[in-house]
């Protein structure tokens, strides 16, 4: 999976979290994340994905990545194409997992494009 937060207009909490301030980085993001910043909704989803700062929850992950992926985040959509693509936290589903991974190869996602072309070539 796309795997550390991304920064953009986040500068504080990516300070937070590159020092490993992984609390001072949640508090920084969620009050973000509630208002709909999708690049806030992706961090908190790597968070709970990763177990930083945060006890590891899929289900919980998956659901900032869903907020971000909703709102054209490329990054949330590929992670969230590979949880449905693997049942992490989401019920298996390819024809979702296909969805999402399709949204983000078409942003020109490289990870996004070589895991739907592996679900081609891959047997049933």
């Amino acid at each position: 999976m796309a795997g550390m937060p991304t920064w953009t207009i986040l500068g504080g909490g990516y300070q937070s979290y590159l020092k490993g301030d992984y609390s001072a980085a949640y508090e920084e993001w969620l009050p973000l994340a509630e208002l709909g910043d999708a690049e806030a909704q992706y961090n908190l989803g790597v968070m709970y994905d990763e177990g930083a700062g945060r006890k590891a929850d899929l289900a919980l992950a998956a659901e900032w990545y869903q907020k971000a992926a909703e709102q054209g985040f490329i990054d949330a959509q590929t992670n969230l194409g590979i949880m449905y693509l693997g049942g992490q936290g989401v019920p298996k589903d390819p024809d979702i997992a296909r969805k999402w991974l399709q949204k983000a190869a078409e942003q020109g996602d490289k990870e996004a494009t070589q895991l739907l072309q592996d679900m081609v070539t891959e047997p049933a």
